[in-house]
Order: C-alpha cells, then structure tokens, then sequence
C-alpha cells in the first residue's frame, strides 16, 4: 500500500533502511542475555527454598512445576523505565504487615478472593470475566502480554489504521510490554508474596482451590507458577491500554472479539468503553479466578499505568 503513495526509489530506500534498522535493534537485544534468550531456561536460578524463613514467603503450588518462573527476568536491561522504576509499591502500602490474624488487611482480602471465586458463591458473570482474560495456558491461549498485541491489532482494523499509525502503536505495545515484564517480575521476586491459594488454605480454608483448569492435560485449580504480587496481567494491561490510548484516545470503545467461537470456556465478546477499562477488568478478573489478591491488580495497574506513561514520554516525534 505505501508503494502505492510514493515513487519506487523512496520505498527501495525506505525499506533498506528499515531492514538495517532492524538489523541494529537485533544484534543490541542481544547483548541483553536475560531479556533474549532468558525464556530457554524458565527455572534458573530460582531459589524459593532459600527464602521460606520469611513472612508469607511463595512457594510452588499444585498442579504446577516445583519451581518459580523466570526468577531472573526483573535483572533485564529495560527500555523507557529508570532503575528508580524497577520496583512497584510495596504491598505493605496496601494491606500493612504480613499477618495470618482475621483482622489483618491480607486476611481480608483472603476472604474477598474467597468470596468472589465460584466455589465461595459466584455466579456467571465472575465466571465470564474470569475466563475471558484468562490468558494462562500454553498451546490454548494468548499469553497476557501478546493478548494486547492482538487488541491492538483489531483496533487496527476497525479504525482502518495507516501504516505510520500502526508502527507507532506496535513500536509503544513492545516497549511497554517489555519493561512491563521486568519490572513485575523484579517485584514478585522482590515482596515474594505467596499466591491466595497457599494463604487461604493454610489459614482459612484447606478445601479452598482456584478455578483455573486446563482441558489440555486435565489439570484443575492451578495458580501460576510465582509470586502473586503484583499481577502480571494488571501490568501488562495499564503499560498497554496507556500506549495504545495515545494513539487512538484515552476514550476508545471496542468490542473484543479474541475469543470469539471458544469451546473451552466462556469466550463470548465484551465491549468496553475505553482501554483502560479493558486493562482493568483483565486485573480484577485475576480475583474471582482464584489466583490474586485484589491490591495485585491495583497495583499492577498504577505501576503498569506508570510505565506507560514513561514509554509515551519517549521522543517519538521531532
């Protein structure tokens, strides 16, 4: 299509230097051998069974491996984030001290995530919301951070985007995505907060289980595989819905149609009145599902916002 609006030497030399370009950024991601090629080996360098002298420290749940995910991802090279930006809040700002006492703040919100998960008296839409922004499960469906490439890709589409419009937003999705990803996993790593699943059952309730299950392999009431604070998905979704929002308006409806035709679960469409309430019902729906407390989403989405905002503040334009 761009051949079409400009003459044959500008697009050869157009597309010349953007095959370099890549070729740069290629061989600088390199250099980063946690952020390039980390993924090959999920379970280095974790060290879970070295921390359990710590109040509420995470520990493996079952089903799931006997080890914690990418323990070393927040050591990445980041891209828009300063180091001062490596962590989020401490849970503690949210909840005070670590306590199993019924009238501490993670006590309380134990029995929210009780409450709001199926088997504490649910109902549908919990279960519709859950499912929908449930992207956990390898070979089923999205992972959380490539669920928002392809959001982005369907406003695409609706909005008929040009093709400047389109790199810009993929360009702000990647970046924001990628620090995302660190400075979660650097946090999770860091407060080692242990998943509502060991809480409640070890303090509340021993019968308690999440409602993730994958019709893959048959297994039922997973949590994954790391620690709980914050939530990865509410990063992920505000660093996104901030990006891709300036771009196409912070008041952009859409209907989300990713799981359109879904047998598995509840894959119905939904349509939201702007990104961010996107990014927000992706981070509450990791409480009815089971596998979050609700100050991990909060605050995944104000530090997930906050990346955003540092990617958008980049010099993309002279």
């Amino acid at each position: 299509m761009f051949l079409e609006q400009t003459s044959q030497e500008v697009f050869i030399r157009s597309k010349n230097h953007g095959e370099a370009v890549a070729a740069a950024m290629w061989e600088w991601m390199k250099t980063d051998a946690v952020t390039f090629d980390g993924y090959k080996d999920p379970f280095k360098d974790s060290n879970w069974e070295d921390r359990l002298d710590e109040a509420g420290a995470w520990t493996p749940t079952q089903p799931g491996p006997e080890e914690g995910m990418f323990p070393y991802w927040g050591k990445g090279r980041t891209l828009a984030i300063k180091e001062d930006m490596r962590l989020c809040k401490p849970y503690t700002e949210y909840v005070g001290a670590f306590s199993e006492d019924p009238r501490s703040g993670i006590y309380a919100q134990s029995l929210e995530v009780m409450s709001r998960n199926l088997t504490g008296g649910g109902g549908f839409q919990d279960e519709w919301v859950a499912e929908f922004w449930s992207d956990d499960l390898l070979e089923l469906t999205f992972s959380p951070p490539s669920r928002w490439i392809a959001i982005a890709d369907q406003v695409y589409i609706n909005e008929k985007a040009n093709l400047e419009e389109a790199i810009v937003c993929n360009a702000k999705v990647g970046l924001a995505l990628h620090d995302a990803a660190i400075g979660a996993w650097n946090s999770k790593y860091h407060y080692n907060l242990e998943r509502p699943e060991s809480y409640i059952q070890r303090v509340i309730d021993h019968t308690f289980e999440p409602i993730l299950d994958n019709p893959i392999n048959g297994e039922n009431g997973i949590s994954p595989s790391f620690p709980a604070y914050p939530s990865g998905h509410a990063t992920f979704g505000a660093a996104s819905a901030e990006a891709i929002a300036s771009i196409f308006g912070y008041a952009h409806g859409m209907t989300d149609n990713c799981h359109r035709n879904r047998t598995e679960f509840i894959g119905y469409p939904r349509t939201f009145g702007s990104f961010y309430e996107m990014a927000s019902e992706s981070a509450w729906s990791r409480v009815p599902l089971g596998v979050h407390y609700r100050m991990d989403a909060e605050e995944g989405m104000r530090y997930g916002t906050e990346i955003g905002r540092a990617v958008n503040r980049l010099p993309w334009k002279n």
